[in-house]
């Protein structure tokens, strides 16, 4: 009897050990929660950093941690979005507040901070920046970041004021105020009404298709439908960005538009440029790092 209690108490200590290496292995006998999820629930409930939890792995967690882990994985096995969850979502390697009133960040839409890049580097003078249908404000803020002495400002601009709140909380968190500017605008109504104008302009619009069934379920559930879909086929926001480049623009100097697109919306897209930009300004297409068509670049 006295053997048995003792080994009762062993196993009573051993199960309520839990180390971080023993949680990755849980976590990722559930196909719904990716490697990269896991490391990040770890690293939220423990505020271990990120980059730093693979190499502590034979650091023991309390229960407390223990079950807050377990009880994030599970709402994230039924499907419910990790950053909603967390609250945030690293993009390169910022982290970007994020709720259900935006988009989550892609790393698709990263992309479209480096195009913003370049064109910054290869250009010597101070930047009026626009980031059109911003959400979180993921797509400005980063550019901001990674070209502090280069920008002038930065306007954020959606029609969706609970987005914009969320836009306001990240421009805080990053010190960003002195350079930045929120407008509300349904697209481009307001900043043509107050003749703003500028030298890049950032766009991940709605493009899906309002007839569209091939959405992800989760997408659907949770995130807002005003960010996702667009009329006309999904490319009425690209046709009223295309048709006022002149009057946001500031066409006398160097400028750059980055846009988003749906993967099968290349062709159509082509129609619509060379019927309204014919060969006045330069475009061209670029696939994502999945080698899907994804960004229309349009510049003098």
């Amino acid at each position: 009897m006295t053997n048995n209690v003792k080994k009762l108490k062993l196993r009573y200590k051993i199960v309520n050990k839990f180390n971080i290496k023993f949680v990755l292995n849980l976590l990722s006998k559930n196909e719904k929660i990716g490697k990269s999820d896991a490391i990040e629930i770890i690293s939220f409930v423990t505020k271990i950093e990120y980059s730093e939890v693979l190499f502590s792995l034979e650091k023991e967690l309390s229960r407390k941690h223990f079950r807050q882990i377990i009880k994030i994985s599970k709402s994230v096995a039924k499907g419910k979005p990790l950053a909603y969850i967390l609250g945030y979502k690293i993009f390169r390697g910022h982290k970007i507040i994020v709720n259900k009133n935006t988009l989550i960040p892609r790393m698709e839409t990263e992309q479209i901070v480096d195009f913003a890049n370049d064109f910054i580097k290869t250009n010597n003078s101070k930047m009026n920046i626009l980031d059109l249908c911003s959400g979180s404000g993921c797509i400005g803020v980063s550019v901001a970041l990674e070209n502090d002495k280069d920008i002038n400002k930065i306007v954020f601009s959606d029609i969706s004021k609970k987005a914009l709140a969320v836009t306001k909380l990240n421009i805080i968190k990053n010190q960003l105020n002195n350079k930045s500017e929120i407008v509300k605008s349904n697209f481009l109504d307001a900043l043509i009404t107050n003749k703003n104008k500028f030298n890049i302009l950032l766009c991940n619009p709605p493009y899906i298709d309002l007839n569209d069934e091939d959405v992800d379920s989760s997408t659907l559930k949770f995130e807002p439908k005003i960010a996702l879909y667009a009329k006309d086929e999904g490319l009425f926001f690209y046709k009223k960005a295309i048709t006022n480049i002149d009057v946001i623009m500031k066409t006398e100097e160097k400028m750059l538009l980055v846009f988003e697109i749906g993967w099968k919306q290349k062709n159509d897209l082509e129609m619509l440029l060379q019927k309204e930009l014919g060969l006045k300004y330069n475009w061209k297409f670029e696939k994502d790092y999945f080698n899907n068509w994804r960004y229309l670049i349009i510049k003098n």
